[in-house]
């Protein structure tokens, strides 16, 4: 089953339906047109949108303080398509969002190789769905000039848990937090210096796709990888399984699980040191657990390891991240 064939969460195709009852506006029709036979593809959910969007004249279905004209996401494609690496391209991307649609208005800070993508709005918070469809929007395009799905250490919103929070943690492929003090969405910093090289042939059979393929760009926990990042962020990194013992949960041979890790361009190692190193460096930046008691709730049977391995990920010892987190934050540069 191809991304654009899998099936959408009913909790989104429901929450769609609610923006558009909130302007008067009856989707059913226009939903039955696109899915005839039922439960809807990530491919008729991206075409559902497209038309809901048309009627509202809103990309944003009403969401944001100020509506998105149907024209302004691929404007903001164009916008930073030029930029010379993905963090110019996520500092313009804000600053088109914030210019086309007000508030939540994001802002990039970079902190202990980890940027943190943080949004800020007046007033009580704003729902789940547009949080999410905030985020959709912002790292669809940022995934794409990637060439790849950004893995998201973070993810948290301001708001209280909806009906089907688990939703949306099967779409950003990490537990999403909610009640937070602000939504943000946190991911590796190495990955801002990326080089970008997209043609503009290139964005306008992206665009031709949009929102369907923007959809993919963050489904993070459909596919095997997802499942699996999902089941270990769930459990204590002492109780992982082995790779055999995984495969067996998974109801896969070994080397059936081995592959599909490989078409994903994972491995079982690399993504428990992603989550290890996550889990790391949230309990040193926030929390004053000692050194050694988080190697053991790593999984480290002796800290020295636990201080290899943290080098590694941070270059620094976990003693001087936690110092240098608890400074005042380096913003990163204007746009430019």
């Amino acid at each position: 089953m191809s991304d654009l064939t899998a099936p959408v969460s009913p909790v989104f195709i429901d929450e769609a339906f609610d923006c558009a009852r909130r302007v008067g506006l009856d989707a059913t029709l226009i939903a039955h047109r696109i899915a005839p036979d039922g439960p809807m593809t990530l491919a008729q959910y991206g075409e559902f949108w497209f038309a809901l969007a048309q009627e509202m004249q809103d990309e944003m279905l009403g969401m944001t303080a100020h509506p998105m004209r149907p024209g302004n996401f691929a404007l903001m494609c164009y916008a930073i398509r030029g930029a010379p690496t993905l963090g110019k391209a996520l500092e313009r991307a804000l600053w088109a969002l914030d210019v086309m649609v007000g508030a939540p208005r994001g802002k990039v800070t970079v902190r202990n190789a980890q940027a943190i993508i943080g949004f800020t709005d007046d007033g009580p918070p704003a729902s789940a769905f547009a949080y999410r469809t905030l985020l959709i929007v912002l790292l669809g395009p940022i995934c794409w000039l990637a060439r790849r799905r950004l893995p998201l250490v973070q993810v948290a919103f301001r708001c209280a848990a909806p009906a089907g929070a688990e939703a949306y943690s099967r779409l950003f492929g990490t537990q999403v937090q909610f009640d937070a003090p602000e939504t943000q969405v946190v991911i590796d910093a190495a990955h801002l210096t990326l080089p970008v090289n997209r043609s503009e042939a290139a964005l306008k059979r992206y665009l031709k796709q949009a929102p369907g393929n923007l959809l993919v760009g963050y489904r993070g926990m459909d596919d095997v990888t997802g499942q699996v990042r999902a089941l270990l962020s769930r459990t204590s990194p002492r109780d992982w399984p082995a790779f055999d013992s995984l495969a067996r949960q998974f109801r896969m041979s070994p080397s059936t699980l081995r592959r599909q890790f490989k078409d994903q361009g994972e491995s079982y190692r690399k993504l428990t040191s992603e989550l290890r190193a996550a889990k790391a460096r949230h309990l040193l930046a926030v929390t004053d657990t000692p050194v050694a008691e988080v190697a053991d709730l790593l999984g480290y049977t002796e800290p020295s390891a636990f201080f290899r391995a943290f080098q590694g990920w941070a270059g620094t010892s976990p003693a001087r991240y936690r110092a240098e987190s608890r400074q005042t934050p380096t913003l990163s540069d204007d746009i430019s």
